[in-house]
């Protein structure tokens, strides 16, 4: 009974004992003794630290940089794509009416033909041509045809076809249309063909 009491006794002192030497919350561990040498090795690890994260952060700067460039780049060119795209579409649309429009002045000018033979047979004919002719030529006007005006104008090469030249009083002038030329929103797509009269 006697060494069972002592066995308690001294467990209860050692339990004391390490109970005092564990700190409770919001005390401070036994401070270490650090030598001047080993601060200097500790600052100079945390200067490297520092100087890693310092590292990876320029690093991931210089990438973010980078990625950010080349979405400005793609932008660019998608935004320059998407001009080149719609300047194409415009000037197929231009040349797909400028092909339409040719084929229907073949028509536009049989039409004439027919008027200018009925002119002194069939009036009735004639005016029926005629409204036709007219609403045709109106309709071709909206999407941009112009009719070359000739006669009483000074030559153009770059708008009439000079197929007779006559001496005259006047020099390159237009005096008489054997075909009627057009333009399509600015452009020749058929000159004029005429005859001029020009000074000796």
């Amino acid at each position: 009974m006697v060494n069972l009491c002592k066995i308690f006794s001294l467990a209860h002192q050692k339990y004391l004992y390490r109970r005092d030497k564990i700190p409770v919350e919001g005390e401070l561990m036994p401070k270490k003794n650090i030598t001047k040498k080993e601060l200097e090795i500790m600052l100079e690890e945390e200067k490297k630290k520092v100087e890693e994260l310092e590292r990876k952060l320029k690093e991931e700067n210089d990438r973010s940089s980078t990625y950010w460039d080349r979405i400005l780049r793609m932008q660019a060119d998608f935004e320059n794509y998407q001009k080149n795209m719609e300047k194409t579409m415009k000037e197929f649309e231009r040349m797909s009416n400028e092909r339409i429009i040719k084929d229907l002045l073949e028509d536009l000018e049989n039409i004439e033909r027919a008027m200018e033979y009925v002119k002194n047979r069939d009036n009735d004919l004639y005016v029926s041509l005629k409204l036709i002719r007219d609403h045709f030529l109106s309709t071709l006007e909206k999407y941009g045809l112009e009719i070359i005006e000739t006669v009483g104008k000074r030559f153009d090469p770059y708008l009439h076809e000079a197929v007779m030249v006559e001496d005259g009083d006047q020099d390159n002038i237009v005096v008489e249309e054997f075909s009627r030329g057009y333009r399509l929103n600015g452009k020749v797509i058929k000159p004029s063909r005429v005859k001029v009269i020009r000074k000796r």
